[in-house]
């Protein structure tokens, strides 16, 4: 993960990061049984400001990442997908930049279209550009929280067939934030009360709540409720805020995807961070450090083992049920926790002679769990 591309602009690294992580395995799945791809980059700017060359641009990047989806679709399934890109950006500037560079470039696949204006007031012409039919993939990523509140984005969470990915951070508001009641209330419609909620707890509180109004804010008439995962980004400099990002989808496979992908986006950070603390430490003493922060990072645990071991024995039972992508993606959603860590647990538990996974012979040492056999639907798991 670079950044020297970025420095001063962190905000367009990290955004940039998010999307060669995620967009890709979203589009593939998606792209399996879709015709036509929406995708709406809800605040595209700022674009191409300074020295930044327009191809490290988070726009470039995305179509970049389309062409490439579209390409890799015709040739492994022989779907033709038509990718519609669609860009928003307010700054009169930038606008005209982006609207040159949109013009003189092509992208196979792939056709891109921007407005200007800001996201608010442009909500009835993006839903109108939407369509009612096409999957639509929204990208939301911002520091104004009103944009992000759940009545700002009601219209589009109302339009059929619509995935959502948002960026933003909780983490800012409780920072000391004279603001912060008041942030709340734009974003919830009143602001929760978190004096109960230890200090280190209140980021996930709000984010789990906030995920909990999404999924009731897009809910059919019908009680069809789509699924939302979540995670937090934490930012290797520790006196930045984190960025907490949040996955709306209706799809399973989705939420498993938008998790593995996460847990890798994380290693990364957690990888950066290590290395750039280990610099200052050779800095200061002057004396190489025996093993490489970059080899350590591999050992850093992730969620409490005990915790995960003691979750999955509520979830199993004396009498064999299947876990496939569906009753994974219900665990991530309900913990948070990633596929590696639901992984090393049941291993754990295995050796334990406490639980018995009926499709293994026993000489499996990781994914002990094949989550996607059977058709997505997973291995008889059983506890002893």
């Amino acid at each position: 993960m670079a950044t020297a591309n970025y420095t001063g602009k962190e905000a367009a690294s990290i955004k940039n990061e998010m999307l060669k992580a995620y967009l890709e395995p979203l589009f593939m799945i998606n792209g399996q049984r879709e015709s036509r791809i929406n995708y709406i980059d809800c605040f595209s700017g700022p674009w191409q400001k300074g020295k930044q060359d327009a191809e490290d641009t988070s726009v470039a990047i995305s179509l970049g990442i389309m062409e490439k989806c579209h390409n890799d679709l015709s040739e492994k399934f022989r779907k033709n997908i038509h990718f519609r890109a669609l860009f928003i950006e307010g700054d009169k500037d930038s606008f005209g930049r982006l609207e040159s560079f949109l013009k003189s470039e092509s992208w196979g696949g792939v056709d891109a279209f921007c407005l200007k204006g800001d996201f608010y007031d442009l909500r009835g012409e993006i839903l109108s550009w939407c369509g009612n039919r096409d999957l639509s993939v929204f990208f939301v990523d911002t520091t104004i929280l009103r944009h992000m509140a759940i009545a700002t984005l009601q219209p589009l969470l109302g339009r059929p067939s619509s995935e959502f990915l948002i960026s933003s951070s909780f983490d800012s508001i409780l920072r000391g934030n004279a603001q912060a009641e008041e942030q709340l209330n734009s974003v919830f419609g009143e602001a929760p009360d978190t004096s109960h909620i230890a200090p280190e707890e209140k980021e996930r509180f709000l984010l789990d709540l906030y995920c909990r109004e999404l999924r009731v804010s897009a809910s059919t008439p019908e009680g069809k409720t789509p699924r939302c995962a979540r995670m937090r980004l934490p930012n290797p400099k520790k006196d930045r805020a984190s960025h907490d990002l949040v996955y709306l989808s209706w799809d399973a496979l989705g939420i498993v995807t938008f998790m593995e992908a996460s847990e890798q986006l994380e290693i990364d950070r957690r990888r950066e961070s290590a290395l750039a603390s280990q610099s200052k430490k050779i800095k200061r003493s002057r004396q190489l450090e025996i093993f490489s922060a970059d080899k350590l990072v591999g050992d850093d645990p992730g969620a409490d083992s005990g915790k995960v071991k003691e979750y999955w024995l509520t979830r199993l039972s004396k009498t064999p049920e299947r876990f496939g992508v569906a009753e994974f993606a219900d665990m991530m959603e309900e913990t948070g926790w990633f596929m590696n860590d639901f992984q090393r647990a049941f291993l754990e538990l295995e050796r334990e002679g406490r639980v018995k996974n009926l499709a293994s012979t026993g000489t499996r040492t990781e994914n002990i769990v094949h989550y996607w056999a059977n058709g997505n639907r997973g291995e008889l798991l059983v506890k002893v």
